[in-house]
């Protein structure tokens, strides 16, 4: 059965390299033609995309916003951040040293009915 499917790829790469090699010597005929239209897609879609860039410019001039920083903070500004922080939720306290008074349960033994006693009895 695996002789089969190798027989099968073979006859396709046989049948299809010959079409692919032909496929390359026209191309040189369609290339001039197809170059220059693709040129000139690409020159209309930098013009869309430049006067796109000088509307979103204008726009945001337009606002006045203030300067931000958009730098990101390093990782040893994070951890300092991190470890610094004045508000913390902890307190000055980091343990209490008065331990609290915990009240004892009695444990109550389940009281045993006079049948379940009387069956003991016989049974021994």
């Amino acid at each position: 059965m695996l002789e089969y499917l190798y027989l099968i790829c073979l006859l396709c790469l046989t049948i299809s390299v010959p079409i692919l090699i032909r496929g390359c010597f026209q191309i040189h005929k369609e290339l001039p033609t197809q170059g220059g239209t693709i040129s000139d897609k690409i020159d209309d879609v930098s013009g869309v995309l430049n006067e796109l860039a000088d509307f979103i410019a204008d726009l945001s001039n337009g606002i006045g916003a203030s300067p931000v920083n958009t730098n990101p903070p390093t990782i040893v500004e994070t951890l300092l951040t991190a470890f610094l922080k004045p508000n913390t939720p902890s307190g000055l306290e980091h343990g209490k040293t008065q331990q609290t008074e915990r009240s004892f349960y009695e444990i109550i033994e389940p009281q045993t009915k006079q049948t379940e006693d009387e069956h003991n009895e016989l049974s021994s």
